[in-house]
C-alpha cells in the first residue's frame, strides 16, 4: 500500500486552530501558529520568529525542530524524521485492517500512552480531532509534574468547552 502525505496529514479546512490548542494554553502560547497537523494528532507550530516546534501530543511535549518552516519541509522528507513524526509504517498498518480516518479525525490511542497504552493497532481507532487534542491536553496537563512510575488513579476533564465543540457538528468521537 503506497503512503504519502495526504495519508501521514490532516486537511487543516475548517480545523480551528484556537479550538484545537485550548485545552493545551498551559504548554502553548497563542503566539504559535499552526504550520502542520499529523495524522496521529500531532502538531507542527511556528513561532513569532519563524522556528518551528513539535507539538508531540502522545508524550506532551514541546520541541524546537526546525529553525524555519523552509528548513522543516526539508527536514520532513529525510527517511528517519518522516518516520518519527509521521509514522507512516503504522498509518499503512492500520489501512491495512481497515482502520482509515474520516474528515476531522486523526488516529488516537483509546488508551493513551501516558496512561499506559501501548501504541499498537489494537489500541489506536479514529478519534475526532476536538477530542483527540482535548483529552490529549488535559490528562498531559494533571501529569506533567509526576515522577515517572507514579500510579494514576484519577483524570478529571472539564467540560463545557469541548462539549460545545462536539455539539457543533462533531458526528463521531471514537469510530463509527
Amino acid at each position: 500500500m503506497k503512503i504519502g502525505w495526504n495519508e501521514l496529514t490532516v486537511s487543516p479546512d475548517g480545523i480551528d486552530p484556537d479550538g484545537l490548542l485550548e485545552d493545551w494554553r498551559w504548554l502553548v502560547d497563542e503566539s504559535y501558529a499552526p504550520v502542520l497537523i499529523t495524522a496521529w494528532g500531532d502538531l507542527f507550530l511556528r513561532d513569532r520568529d519563524g522556528q518551528v516546534f513539535w507539538l508531540d501530543t502522545q508524550n506532551g511535549k514541546l520541541s524546537r525542530v526546525a529553525a524555519s518552516p523552509a528548513n522543516f519541509k526539508t527536514l520532513m522528507q529525510k527517511p528517519d524524521r518522516a518516520n518519527e513524526w509521521f509514522m507512516p509504517q503504522l498509518v499503512g498498518d492500520l489501512m491495512t485492517v481497515g482502520i482509515v480516518l474520516q474528515d476531522d479525525e486523526v488516529y488516537s490511542c483509546e488508551i493513551p500512552t501516558v496512561l499506559g497504552g501501548e501504541l499498537a493497532p489494537d489500541n489506536i481507532q479514529p478519534c475526532n480531532i476536538y477530542m483527540h487534542f482535548s483529552l490529549h491536553g488535559q490528562i498531559h496537563e494533571q501529569v506533567k509534574d509526576l515522577p515517572p512510575g507514579t500510579e494514576i488513579s484519577e483524570i478529571r476533564f472539564k467540560g463545557p468547552s469541548l462539549m460545545d465543540r462536539i455539539r457543533h457538528g462533531i458526528s463521531s468521537l471514537f469510530g463509527r
